[in-house]
């Protein structure tokens, strides 16, 4: 005879309920930390892609970012842009 059949039902009940609550907070712990890890392994492993023009939106971690360099203002842009 095992342990668990000397405890009555009342008792039983609650410490496999929270066996199994523990159990699944662990898997789903396990679990998010895999999808992160994953995600942040695909966005550090992607190779460069040749853009065209001054500016480029690049993935980071805290998402897509702008970069690359800045457009000159033209002259007239300080004047109200009147010839």
């Amino acid at each position: 005879m095992t342990a668990s059949h000397d405890l009555p039902p009342v008792i039983r009940r609650p410490a496999l309920r929270r066996a199994v609550r523990a159990v699944a907070r662990a898997l789903r712990t396990v679990y998010h930390e895999q999808t992160r890890m994953w995600e942040v392994w695909c966005l550090t492993s992607r190779v460069p892609v040749d853009r065209e023009g001054p500016l480029a939106w690049t993935p980071g971690l805290d998402g897509p970012r702008l970069t690359g360099s800045q457009l000159p203002i033209p002259d007239d842009a300080a004047a109200g842009g009147r010839p």
